[in-house]
């Protein structure tokens, strides 16, 4: 299964995701088949069944886009079956020291690469389908590590972060990197503006990929820094803006 993501990002495009808030692959295929590259699935915020993430990350793939799941994994068995199931990227939260990173890739990638272990018959091995090497090669070529960065200790960091082989992205995360330096919310506070041009500058300087989550009107701004991925929607505030547009508009209609 080749990345929509990382073909994209490779060519010198953007990247345009959705983040899923509840566990329905009916709903997640519907968003997955809506035209963005890839949906974010979140295990640091809630709880799911194995058997329901893997219909949700199979939903994905069904909807032809890639999936992305939030983890932060006590050891290998924490990764594994989220790529075996066909996630095309993992994204790594509350990362503090480069160490935490280094662990992770060494989960993600197989060798030379990494140090995960082979079990090609999965989802992403077509099966059993694939041929080792060709399984090998493509598993690594094709997965991708988004690195948040959202917590003061690890700006210290960027820049090695970005320069490790194996990370993909650095995806700042504005609200827990604004709550933890007691500004929550202000993304205008020089402060916050001077981490967001870093990571931009670090991603530039070792040709990674800077990304954010921001409303639509706002990845403008964010392009002209130097920002190519960009999450833009989740599922929870189209039902609610819908909701109340529709509301709104319906009551207007007594006046």
């Amino acid at each position: 299964m080749n990345s929509r993501v990382k073909q994209k990002l490779g060519d010198g495009g953007e990247a345009i995701s959705a983040k899923v808030c509840y566990q329905d692959p009916e709903l997640v295929e519907l968003m997955a088949s809506g035209g963005v590259d890839a949906l974010w699935l979140c295990l640091e915020h809630r709880k799911i069944a194995p058997d329901t993430l893997y219909a949700m990350i199979q939903a994905c793939r069904l909807g032809g886009a890639d999936a992305i799941v939030r983890v932060k994994p006590a050891n290998h068995t924490d990764v594994l079956p989220l790529l075996e199931a066909g996630a095309r990227g993992l994204m790594l939260p509350r990362v503090r020291h480069p160490d935490e990173v280094r662990a992770m890739v060494n989960m993600m990638k197989f060798p030379p690469l990494g140090q995960r272990g082979y079990d090609g018959v999965h989802a992403d091995a077509d099966f059993g389908r694939m041929k080792p090497a060709d399984y090998l090669a493509a598993a690594n070529r094709d997965t991708f590590l988004m690195v948040q960065i959202e917590e003061p200790e690890v700006v210290p960091h960027i820049e090695e972060i970005a320069a490790m082989p194996g990370v993909d992205l650095l995806f700042v995360g504005p609200g827990d990197l604004t709550l933890g330096m007691g500004m929550f919310g202000n993304t205008a506070a020089p402060e916050i503006v001077a981490i967001v041009n870093r990571v931009a500058a670090a991603c530039a300087k070792h040709g990674k990929v800077a990304g954010i989550p921001c409303p639509p009107d706002q990845v403008a701004n964010y392009r002209r820094l130097g920002y190519r991925f960009f999450n833009v929607f989740s599922d929870f505030r189209g039902v609610t803006a819908g909701l109340a547009t529709a509301l709104a508009a319906a009551r207007e209609t007594k006046a």
